[in-house]
């Protein structure tokens, strides 16, 4: 997993690299410069022949645009650039990258000491921002915040180098930041891009590897990581030619309610789409015929009025429930029968949350390792009201650990958290999964890994990570308007072959449209030979 850094562990891994592999500062930041004008000019959109306006910081942000500022030179371009001239306190690296850049003809640093300086931009040109770097950690205040404010305003192609200035990088920013369309960010995503409230800033993503040194990044702990493709690969096992369904599990789905069987639908299918040697709907009374129809190869079993036996159920390995049961009488009665009386796995969605949020006291009857998939208005039930992602984050870290769980809070990066204190992020998905009936379908799979005697961590990060990456190979001939939870279910077997051939020969499932996006990728890595 690629490990998220704090601001002062990267601190200390560019201390490290320079110290481990003989070379100056200056030498990283020209490393970090060629990489971010690779990632640029090859993964963006750019206007034709742009005017380029670089923008820098005292510090050594503003070094590393300015170190950008020359190598585009060299490739001709034209080329404005601006420094912060409030103060006489610039970095030894930014003072080094402003001599050799001033060796160039044909450009002049310009300096910005009041707003009245502030440059004319066109519509047709691009703006890079570096001035304020990762080490940020109070509010823009001055000319520095009135110059931010001005950038933010005009319609040119704005890009920042790392991070947006004024965006804290593992902290709830507080005053103004940069409006990026694209960040190109050195080593690792920031904590601050996986939260919603800092998508403005932040826009599209790229990484940049730029040579940190492995030993210091193996030897940093964090407990904020990202999950990869590798992970997922690993952590999947293959099966053998003499497997028989038995060796993969009975997974037993209590789902549904009157004008809610398709939650269970969906359930079961992705149970049963995601490997499970047995799928068991348990449903209301009459309710079964819907499941028997879309999915012969789901078992089903019907259910009339308490008392629900699920403790006799012990050929079942693990158990979900919540997809459309409502929060009724009778749908409590199972919740807290099951949660009395079963320890075998389990994964808890919708109105199962519901249920057990209406009395809190009841989280203390969730078996240790549980799985618990909410959505921000489910999870707000839980743990209570939030005003940003980040604290959000935060209580859901702390819920985990308090009752020894593994929650899945669904957003645009899902992150998973664990009794240990860990929180993984996923890359995988699309905004085409904001319906109905997504949710259903990743406890399905979690279930399914569940079923398949896979550990609680190993089934939240192969369930969320193979949801995603359905999603996004079902979008190649969907479109984010178009894609269903149906979708997503057609395309899993897509996901597995991705995983088992990273050669990119899985065939995909349905036709439509790819995403200007994709060749800008949220969790893209760029690796310079």
């Amino acid at each position: 997993m690629i490990k998220i850094l704090s601001a002062e562990q990267l601190r200390m891994a560019d201390e490290f690299t320079i110290s481990q592999q003989r070379i100056k500062s200056i030498d990283l930041m020209e490393r970090a410069a060629e990489s971010f004008v690779e990632c640029l000019l090859r993964k963006a959109y750019l206007p034709p022949a742009p005017a380029w306006f670089i923008f820098c910081g005292y510090g050594n942000n503003g070094g590393d645009a300015l170190a950008i500022a020359r190598l585009l030179k060299k490739d001709g371009e034209e080329i404005n650039v601006f420094y912060l001239a409030e103060k006489n306190e610039y970095s030894e690296d930014f003072q080094t990258n402003f001599e050799r850049l001033k060796r160039l003809k044909g450009i002049t640093p310009v300096p910005i000491s009041r707003a009245e300086d502030f440059p004319m931009i066109s519509r047709d040109a691009v703006i890079i921002d570096g001035l304020f770097g990762s080490g940020l950690n109070r509010p823009l205040i001055g000319l520095p915040e009135k110059l931010i404010r001005y950038l933010n305003e005009q319609d040119a192609l704005r890009v920042a180098i790392d991070i947006p200035s004024g965006l804290f990088s593992d902290q709830l920013t507080t005053g103004t930041s940069f409006h990026a369309f694209y960040t190109i960010s050195f080593h690792a995503p920031k904590l601050s891009f996986l939260f919603a409230e800092n998508a403005e800033a932040v826009g599209y993503y790229c990484v940049v590897d730029i040579g940190l040194s492995d030993e210091v990044i193996r030897s940093i702990n964090t407990s904020n990581l990202l999950i990869e493709e590798e992970d997922v690969r690993q952590r999947l096992r293959r099966r053998k030619k003499f497997d028989h369904k038995g060796n993969y599990g009975h997974a037993l789905i209590h789902a549904g309610s009157s004008g809610k069987m398709g939650a269970a639908i969906l359930c079961a299918a992705a149970c049963a789409r995601a490997g499970a040697g047995l799928t068991t709907a348990h449903v209301p009374y009459q309710q079964s015929v819907s499941i028997n129809a879309a999915l012969p190869e789901v078992m089903t079993r019907e259910y009339e009025n308490a008392p629900f036996d699920f403790a006799s159920m012990k050929e079942i390995s693990a158990f979900a429930v919540g997809p459309g049961i409502g929060t009724g009488n009778e749908a409590r009665k199972a919740v807290m029968e099951l949660l009395k009386t079963v320890r075998a796995p389990m994964v808890l969605d919708a109105d199962a949350i519901n249920i057990v949020a209406s009395e809190k006291k009841q989280l203390a009857l969730l078996p240790p390792n549980t799985i618990l998939t909410p959505h921000l208005k489910e999870f707000e039930r839980l743990a209570g009201k939030t005003k940003t992602w980040m604290e959000r984050h935060e209580r859901q870290l702390e819920l985990s650990q308090k009752h020894s769980l593994y929650i899945v809070l669904k957003g645009a990066y899902t992150c998973i958290t664990t009794p240990e204190g860990f929180s993984f992020f996923n890359p995988t998905g699309n905004p085409g999964m904001a319906k109905g009936g997504s949710g259903d379908v990743l406890t399905g799979m979690i279930v399914s890994f569940l079923a398949q005697r896979y550990s609680a961590e190993d089934a939240c990060v192969l369930g969320v990570y193979l949801h995603g990456l359905a999603a996004d190979l079902a979008v190649e001939f969907e479109s984010h308007h178009s894609l269903m939870a149906s979708d997503i279910i057609h395309n899993i077997g897509a996901a597995f072959r991705k995983i088992d051939d990273p050669e990119g020969k899985a065939q995909l499932q349905h036709p439509g449209d790819p995403d200007p996006g994709d060749y800008f990728h949220d969790h893209d890595i760029l690796r310079l030979n």
